[in-house]
This record gives C-alpha cells, structure tokens and sequence, in this order.
C-alpha cells in the first residue's frame, strides 16, 4: 500500500485539460519525484475512474466509449481494471499516486458511487485527498454550455432554478462525507489566486509536486466563440436525431476545427441574469466560503468574466455571411484534417 493518493476531480471548465495534459506530459518526472499518474485509468483523462465508480444500472457515455454495454461487463470491467491498476501501481515503485477527471464531479453523484471510489482508493494508499476547484457559477454555467452544443445541444441559454451541477456546497459534502472535510483541498479557479497566475502551479502546489522541475503546457482553450457556437448549434437543429448520434464522433472533428477560430466575440450573458444566478447560489456559496475556505471570501467568487451590460443578450444567431466565412473556415480545417491523417497512414 502507498502512502497517498490525490484525486483531482474537477469541477469541469476550471482547466481540468491543461491539468491532465500536464501530468501526462510529466509522467517520467512526476515518477521521479515519487508520484505516479498511472495509464490503466486512461493515458491522459483518467474516464475509466467514472466509468468504474457508476453504479451498475448507469451504461452511458464514458462506459460505452470503453464497450461496456450491459451489467456483467460492468463486473468483469471493475475486477480488471483493479487488477491492472494495482500491478502498474506495484511496479512503479511510487509513493503517491494521482488521478484526474473532471466527470468525477458532475457524473459520479449518488453516495454509493462516491463510496466506490472511496473502497478503491483505501485499497491502494493510506491516505486520499480531494482536489477541487470551483469557479463562479455565470462563468462556469455559461462556459460549460458550451459542452452542451458540443454534444448536439439545440437550445439556447437559459437560467432556470438552481442546477444542482453548480451548487458546490453539495458536491464537497457529498465527497467530505466519504472522505473527511480534512481532505478536502478546495481551490478558486481564480487568475488571481494562482502563483504568478499560474494554474498549473497552483495544483502543483496543492499537490506537493515541485513545478520547476516539470514541463510546462499552452493553457488550451476549449471555448467556442459566440458566432461558432451559433453555427454548431444551428447544424445541431438541422440533423435528424438519429442522425445526429451517428455522427458525434465527426461533430468532434467540427468542434476541434472551430476552436481554432480567431476574431469572434465571447458568448456572454447580461449582469442581470448574472446577478440571478449568483443571488440563486449566494447561500450555498457562503456555507462553502465557511466551511472549506476558512470565511476568506464574501462573496466567494469575484464579478464574472462572461457577463456583459444588463441589457446584453447572448449572440443566438449569425448571419448569412457571418455563416458563409465559418462554413469556409470549418471546410478548409477539416480538408487540413483528413489530408493529415493520411499523410500519417502512409
């Protein structure tokens, strides 16, 4: 058994891509400095961790991506992926382990499936730490819709009740309960709370990991801008549902194009809806700014970063030769894209 294991479970749209491509990159180093960042979890986004932690009845989307498509595949996929993690672990010669996935936070939810990672992570170190950084509710909300249309979202933005997906009060308990609230690192995904504004090493921080020692990564932007976000939700509503399930693996292939895209505006929101949206969290905020920050911050958050005049509305739709020069760009990216993949193949 190692001494300790952290685990980095998000939340999603606080650089959870620039954290994982991070100890991926430093596999090598972070084994010299006594971590390991094990591949039987996923070579950079440890998703197998939520698709072991779900219970059993959940075959969705991270399971299916690893062919596990019925309840008996489910058993024999947790008892090999055990199995296989235990020995890379045994083999390494490490003393700490660290895991990464941002689905941690918003997939795994019921206390059985926190309890699963809990007998895992017992099972390997003597000690388990949770790593979580929480961002503004508007910016995390209006950013993560982004996902949304990725996937073959049709509608617009909206603010409805109080999403459980960003109440952090509830996720942390839901983890301290397992856990410890003494395990619980919790971090602002704020620029000015970083060293040197520095994310990466701020997790190192966090972490105990020595950042001079390890490469650094480009922060990857993984945000559409306003008018691209537009086209893709208009593609979205145009295909046939069945349709539109068939070709998610190439809707990917659009996104990663498109978010190449320069000289876009931000899709924001107006401060009044964002003012809703804080006042809709502001009691679940401060019992987290109590309880995991020591009441540092009243408010928790600063003023977002994507919300605009009170009289701003989100950018809904483009033009016909807004849509034209995406429709080009998105052409010539892709054309680029396959000519790649075959240069490579050959």
């Amino acid at each position: 058994m190692i001494a300790q294991c952290w685990l980095h479970i998000g939340t999603e749209k606080t650089g959870s891509t620039s954290i994982r491509n991070y100890l991926a990159l430093n596999r090598a180093a972070l084994l010299s400095q006594g971590y390991l960042y094990p591949r039987t979890p996923g070579a950079t986004s440890h998703y197998a961790l939520t698709a072991f932690a779900l219970d059993d009845a959940r075959i969705e989307g991270t399971r299916r991506t690893l062919g596990i498509g019925n309840q008996e595949s489910v058993s024999r996929f947790r008892a090999e992926f055990v199995d296989s993690l235990e020995k890379e672990i045994a083999t390494s010669g490490a003393k700490t382990v660290i895991f990464s996935n941002e689905l941690l936070s918003s997939s795994v939810r019921s206390p059985s499936e926190v309890a699963r990672i809990k007998a895992l992570c017992d099972a390997i170190a003597r000690q388990t730490k949770i790593v979580v950084y929480l961002r503004n509710q508007t910016d995390f909300l209006v950013s993560r819709y982004t996902n949304i249309v990725w996937g073959g979202g049709t509608n617009e933005f909206q603010f409805r009740g109080r999403p459980a997906l960003a109440d952090y009060s509830r996720l942390l308990d839901r983890w301290a309960q397992a856990f410890g609230r003494e395990n619980i690192v919790a971090r602002r995904f704020e620029l000015a709370d970083f060293p040197g504004g520095d994310l990466l090493a701020d997790f190192a921080g966090a972490t105990g990991l020595d950042h001079t020692r390890l490469r650094p990564v480009s922060r990857f932007n993984e945000s559409l801008d306003a008018e691209s976000l537009a086209f893709l939700r208009a593609i979205n509503r145009r295909l046939p549902h069945g349709l539109a399930n068939r070709i998610s693996p190439f809707r990917g292939r659009i996104v990663r194009v498109l978010q190449q895209r320069r000289g876009g505006t931000k899709f924001i929101v107006s401060s009044t809806l964002a003012e809703q949206i804080e006042e809709a969290f502001r009691g679940s905020n401060e019992l987290v700014s109590n309880t995991y920050f020591e009441s540092r911050f009243h408010p928790l958050f600063s003023r977002p970063l994507l919300a605009g005049p009170p009289d701003a509305l989100p950018k809904n739709d483009i033009g016909p030769l807004a849509a034209l020069g995406i429709a080009g760009f998105l052409t010539a990216g892709l054309a680029w894209h396959f000519v790649k993949a075959r240069f490579v193949q050959n």
